[in-house]
């Protein structure tokens, strides 16, 4: 759509047209349209979601200033993923000043300007006022989310159903038409909520939650030295001494997600289908039935790593409609980026919950099911000073407590002077639990009997030797036979590289990045994958 044709359509109908479908002239910069039957797609360049991290590392404020995300790896990858290419509206919850805005000031910069609009004032009617900037807009974003009325917060949940809002409205001073309807076309929200605000924690209902793929920042005193030292870098370095990417390089990101976006927004847009799904089983707690509706936000990031690598996709045409295969590799980095805060929504983890329990040792059952004479018991008082040495928030640990002792994690006696909590013998940390090379032979069978026209072709391309670049440390990573080779670990001592007694019983590195349980810095996981090398 021309802009002259756009402005004849406004004016006709009233409803505006997102920015992102208008067409320009070549000298104004922008080529693409929505609506078009026949492409030549431009062959895209090799990207990793590894870049994609790399540019969070590197992200500056909107007046160029360099402002890194730092210790926020997965939550900067899930959320800009799912939020961009897989459409699905994301919470950030945290504490304040833990970097909610920044990160999403770093989303926003990978899009143009006129394809995200902030909505900074959220009263009833102000939202309204703002009609024509919000339908323009491809995204929405809201930085202070707690703060959102009721009347809001029902536009957002019509808008997760995939329906527009309406408002009538009377005009007394006219006698024509009084009566007008305004719509809000059906968006795709990023939002963030600060978790101490006891007033927004109320009003962000569940109702709104459960629409919604949530994850929290890092308010850790290690991540608080993380920013610091590097802000203490900045006052003593020039810019190009603390970046890592060139400008050159984050604009060709930039343009290869706005490709994936518009490839996705075309009416004949490639469905994605994936065949490893069904074996993905073991990874999802079943026992609690919100996974029923937390599982497919697992889902739609898988497919949102897929359509980062779109020349990876296998496609196959059925009655009119394009689809397109995920494979394994998608598959793996998509549990890689979200696995454990995936299980912590399902389980209804409260924030650091998986923390707090890595405070206690295992507790292993007597021969009656109870928790046995040496298990490691702890006061309120004593968890507060082992979160604070673990650099963990100590002042509000009880909401925390309660959480894990609602959800089975933790039980209680009381010694007649205090309480004392310990870990559950009955309930484990999550973990992954898929044999990778187990899901490769059964994704082989499934795709040969369902998808039989493309299964050579995805066998070879997809199943064969994989391939991968980790998305949090850029090691190149192999999936396939060396999946099925077990690491023989002798009960009782493990080496030393490893921190806990069930890492060392993991069968290979690809396993280890997924399933480990101890808290393994950079060198730490390179000396993990020499030792797994060595075998």
């Amino acid at each position: 759509m021309k802009p002259e044709d756009y402005i004849k359509f406004q004016a006709e109908t009233g409803k505006a047209v997102p920015a992102h479908v208008i067409s320009f002239s070549p000298e104004e910069g922008v080529t693409h349209t929505k609506k078009v039957k026949t492409k030549k797609v431009k062959p895209h360049t090799k990207l990793e979601v590894y870049d994609l991290l790399r540019y969070f590392h590197n992200a500056k404020k909107p007046d160029g200033t360099l402002f890194p995300i730092l210790g926020e790896d997965a939550l900067a990858l899930t959320a800009s993923l799912s939020y961009l290419l897989e459409d699905t509206n994301f919470c950030i919850k945290a504490y304040s000043g833990t970097g909610k805005t920044v990160l999403m000031d770093a989303i926003a910069q990978l899009l143009p300007k006129d394809w995200i609009h902030t909505i900074e004032h959220l009263s009833e009617t102000a939202v309204w006022y703002d009609m024509e900037n919000i339908n323009k807009a491809r995204f929405v974003a809201i930085p202070e989310a707690q703060k959102i009325p009721e009347g809001v917060m029902e536009i957002i949940k019509t808008w997760a159903d995939g329906r527009e809002a309406k408002r009538k409205r009377t005009d007394i001073t006219s006698k024509s038409s009084p009566t007008m309807v305004h719509w809000l076309e059906p968006k795709y929200v990023l939002m963030a909520v600060a978790v101490e605000n006891d007033k927004g924690s109320a009003m962000f209902d569940a109702e709104l939650e459960r629409r919604c793929m949530i994850m929290h920042t890092n308010p850790t005193v290690k991540q608080t030295e993380r920013v610091i030292e590097h802000k203490l870098l900045q006052a003593a370095l020039p810019p190009t001494k603390l970046s890592s990417m060139t400008n050159e390089e984050i604009d060709e990101l930039r343009e290869h997600i706005i490709r994936a976006i518009r490839e996705r927004d075309e009416d004949n847009a490639t469905i994605l289908k994936n065949p490893c799904a069904p074996f993905l089983a073991e990874a999802i707690p079943s026992a609690f039935p919100v996974s029923r509706s937390k599982v497919q936000y697992l889902l739609r990031l898988i497919n949102a790593i897929a359509r980062f690598y779109p020349d990876e996709i296998i496609r196959t045409e059925r009655d009119g409609v394009t689809y397109g295969m995920v494979s394994p590799k998608h598959n793996w980095l998509g549990l890689r980026i979200y696995l454990n805060s995936f299980v912590e929504e399902c389980l209804h983890m409260p924030s650091h919950g998986t923390d707090i329990l890595k405070l206690f040792p295992e507790t292993r059952m007597d021969k009656f099911g109870f928790a046995d004479s040496d298990t490691v018991k702890m006061s309120e008082g004593e968890l507060k000073k082992a979160a604070k040495a673990a650099g963990l928030p100590f002042t509000k640990l009880r909401p925390v407590l309660s959480g894990l002792l609602m959800t089975g994690f933790l039980e209680v006696e009381d010694d007649g002077k205090r309480q004392m909590y310990f870990k559950s013998p009955l309930i484990t940390e999550p973990v992954a639990k898929i044999d990778w090379g187990e899901l490769i032979e059964e994704t082989k069978k499934f795709i040969r009997k369902n998808w039989p026209e493309v299964s050579e072709k995805y066998i070879r391309s997809s199943c064969s030797r994989i391939q991968l670049v980790d998305p949090f440390s850029g090691d190149n990573i192999e999936l396939g036979e060396r999946a099925e080779r077990a690491v023989d670990v002798e009960k009782g001592d493990y080496p030393e590289v490893f921190k806990t007694s069930a890492d060392s019983k993991i069968k290979d590195y690809e396993s280890f990045l997924l399933k480990a349980e101890g808290d393994y810095s950079d060198k730490e996981f390179e000396a993990v994958r020499k030792h797994f090398h060595k075998k």
